[in-house]
């Protein structure tokens, strides 16, 4: 056995380049499941027939409903209107076309549709007597064994009401709609009829009670405006009794007129004499200048003139000037007559210069003192006028403010008069509303017929209604059997999901009528023209193309759980890669459950000795024997290796995690194209060791048995080892209604349809 084994290794193929690892694959985060229009189609496709049976019974069940609701509990509606006057206060003594503005006439009618349903005025209509010997009144009374009321439950009553009388305003009519629905025609009228009498009484009221509070307002207000104009008339009639100017008409404005004048006469007289005071001024300015100068001025040369004694003087002078000429001429100037003539001629020009001077003091003395005279006789009389203008104008503003206060009274009384002459047209007016019908701006149309036809139950309304919520149950309970299933069933689950490379998808053997007694775990050399080995050989070309596939040359095959499939995968994948004429070994390293010692069953051409058993990987990972040689042996296919698992030992994990296991590995990639491990699932912690030691895993998903939550924590747990995930491969895959799987299938079948071939 060992001798042969020794051949086959010696014998295999050059082993190929060794590419440099790809960094280890990181899990992103998985992102909100989304469901595109053709999975919404292919679900509805899968339960058509359940969304089919769900509307049909809910509508089935929405006649059965209506019938029995017609039958035991009927609903019927009486309908009342109140018109609603536009609310403008207006003399409805006086006609008016003015309209409000839409928004707020609507706005009025919704207030006063609230008001009716207020809880003062249900409260009051369940006090009626009419209304409590209605049977609809009984449900809510607790009568005792004699029949005498013990309770009310007026709460209950009251939120019946609520729910059951309903008053709107129609944006586009100018009434209140009220109506009440109950199970008798003719309480329902009864009810709304009630209802109605009620609020426009209460409303009536309610408006006669505020137009009486402001009759009453404006009354005292005209009371005030009459004791206002009693006092004011009064004040008038003490100011005139009491003024100086009482003698003259002080309304036709005469006593103006008089004292306008008398002022402008005692100005003129004050503006004359301060005229003949500045003139007197300036002749006491002359008289004074006068009387300091040496030269005489014209006045004062004609004064001396006129005097006798100078006169004389000059003549005197005149006749000695005669006689000195006479003595100069016939004498000289030397001689003594003329020398005494010239010193009398002196002497009289003395006394003339003396006289002139004396005459011209007297003169200037007694213009100055006239002029000083006449000026303070004329500031007297400026005092004089002073002091009367001086009266005139406090008289003058003494009778202006009398006139003003009076003037002030006038403008009050009429101010009152017209105030109160207001307020009677106001006072008029509110008598007038008082006694309005339509002062509410509220008018009943008539009374609310007993309806002739139930308003429920509608067949407009429940059939429609059972077909609809029919229709949605179904939908909805097929959403949820699709959104809920948290399987993965479909490709797109996985890359929706889980995000990790999808490099294969096996489909399920009922979808393949070609391995029907086809063993499954050599599918792909039984039946190579199924569809489900043509999913292998996918398989094995998408892990050839990924990214660092090259590099692969050792690969861990594993799953969440026993029974996914993963040794399908390993064996057929080997298969698929036997086709290119590569060297393949196949290493069962699952302790606990393997299967590679019956898919490859020793028999005495590979080695099989019936004495004793064969050693297998564990008797190589514990040491019992030191060569791989002693391990591997042939399968009974060209280029296809087995190791087997061996006996199960007690520490697997600790065995696959030591460095044997690494040095096994790399000893096997040098000899071979591709090691494959089918290792354990992912249950014990024997897989986390070998996915660390090869160069990449591929896990093995079971469609509609793996659930997504143990997907992603295998993954998760993959990653935090650093394992190289190259990807994985969903087993099992069912071509679902409405999904691209079973196009695929049929196209598929359409594209390999061979020819019919004779048997061999």
């Amino acid at each position: 056995m060992a001798e042969q084994i020794q051949r086959v290794i010696q014998g295999m193929t050059t082993p190929v380049a060794a590419y440099p690892v790809p960094p280890r694959m990181a899990m992103p985060p998985a992102a909100a499941p989304t469901l595109t229009p053709k999975e919404i189609l292919g679900i509805l496709r899968r339960h058509m027939w359940m969304i089919i049976l769900f509307t049909a019974g809910g509508f089935i069940l929405s006649i059965a409903v209506y019938i029995f609701t017609l039958r035991f509990f009927p609903r019927y509606t009486a309908v009342a209107g109140i018109e609603v006057l536009p609310p403008i206060t207006a003399d409805p003594r006086e006609f008016t076309a003015a309209q409000p503005q839409k928004d707020l006439f609507y706005q009025f009618r919704a207030t006063k549709a609230a008001l009716l349903k207020e809880q003062d005025m249900l409260q009051n209509l369940i006090k009626q007597d009419s209304i409590r010997a209605t049977k609809w009144f009984e449900q809510f009374v607790e009568r005792s064994a004699d029949g005498e009321i013990v309770s009310i439950d007026t709460a209950k009553a009251i939120d019946r009401l609520n729910k059951k009388l309903v008053a709107n305003a129609p944006r586009d009519q100018d009434f209140i709609r009220v109506s009440m629905t109950c199970s008798s025609a003719r309480e329902s009228a009864l009810i709304v009829n009630e209802m109605v009498r009620l609020f426009l009484s209460d409303q009536r009221e309610k408006a006669r009670a505020s137009v009486s509070e402001e009759m009453a307002a404006e009354e005292r207000n005209r009371q005030d405006l009459r004791e206002s104009l009693n006092a004011i008339q009064s004040q008038m009639d003490s100011l005139r009794a009491g003024s100086d100017f009482a003698r003259l008409n002080i309304e036709g404005g005469e006593f103006r007129d008089y004292m306008d004048q008398k002022l402008a006469n005692l100005y003129n007289e004050f503006s004359r004499l301060e005229a003949e005071r500045d003139r007197l001024n300036v002749l006491l300015q002359i008289a004074e200048r006068r009387a300091t100068q040496v030269d005489y001025d014209q006045v004062v040369q004609e004064a001396v003139e006129q005097d006798m004694i100078v006169r004389q003087l000059q003549n005197s002078l005149n006749s000695i000037d005669a006689l000195l000429a006479q003595q100069k001429a016939r004498f000289g100037e030397n001689h003594r007559l003329v020398q005494e003539t010239l010193h009398a001629r002196e002497q009289f020009k003395k006394d003339l210069d003396a006289r002139k001077i004396e005459i011209a003091e007297i003169v200037r003395n007694s213009q100055w003192q006239q002029i000083q005279d006449e000026v303070a006789a004329l500031r007297q009389q400026l005092e004089a006028v002073t002091r009367q203008v001086q009266q005139a104008r406090d008289e003058y503003k003494r009778a202006d403010n009398d006139r003003a206060q009076y003037a002030k009274y006038e403008i009050e009384r009429t101010e009152k008069q017209t105030l109160l002459e207001k307020a009677n047209a106001h006072y008029e007016s509110l008598r007038a509303l008082f006694n309005d019908p339509y002062l509410s701006k509220l008018r009943s149309l008539g009374l609310a017929p007993e309806p002739l036809r139930v308003s429920s139950p509608r067949w407009q309304l429940y059939l429609p209604a059972g077909f609809i919520l029919g229709l949605l149950a179904g939908l909805g309970l097929a959403f949820a059997i699709e959104l809920l299933n948290d399987l993965i069933r479909t490709p797109s689950e996985v890359m929706r999901h889980l995000k990790v490379p999808l490099l294969g998808n096996i489909c399920h053997a009922d979808d393949d009528k070609d391995v029907e007694g086809i063993d499954l775990f050599h599918v792909v050399r039984q039946a190579p023209y199924s569809i489900m080995s043509e999913c292998y050989r996918q398989l094995r070309t998408n892990l050839k193309l990924s990214a660092g596939t090259a590099m692969h040359k050792s690969l861990l095959i594993t799953s969440p759980n026993a029974g996914d499939g993963k040794t399908s995968v390993a064996t057929n994948l080997a298969s698929t890669f036997l086709a290119e004429n590569r060297r393949i070994l196949l290493i069962d390293a699952n302790f606990r459950r393997p299967a590679l010692a019956h898919l490859f069953p020793r028999t005495g051409e590979t080695g099989a000795v019936a004495e004793h058993p064969d050693y297998g990987l564990s008797n190589y990972l514990m040491g019992q024997c030191t060569d791989i040689s002693q391990i591997i042996r042939p399968s009974g296919i060209a280029g296809l290796d087995i190791i087997d698992s061996g006996p199960l030992p007690s520490n697997p994990a600790e065995l696959l995690d030591s460095p044997r296991m690494k040095e096994l590995l790399e000893q096997c990639k040098t000899h071979y194209d591709y090691v494959l491990i089918d290792g354990p699932a992912m249950l014990v912690s024997d897989a986390k060791s070998l996915s660390a030691a090869a160069d990449g895993t591929l896990v093995v998903f079971k469609a509609s048995a793996t659930h997504r939550g143990a997907a992603m924590r295998i993954l998760r747990e993959l990653q935090s080892i650093r394992a190289n995930i190259v990807g994985t491969v969903l087993m099992g895959v069912r071509s679902l209604k409405g999904g691209y799987f079973q196009e695929i299938y049929r196209s598929y079948l359409d594209y390999h349809q061979l020819p019919v071939r004779s048997n061999p």
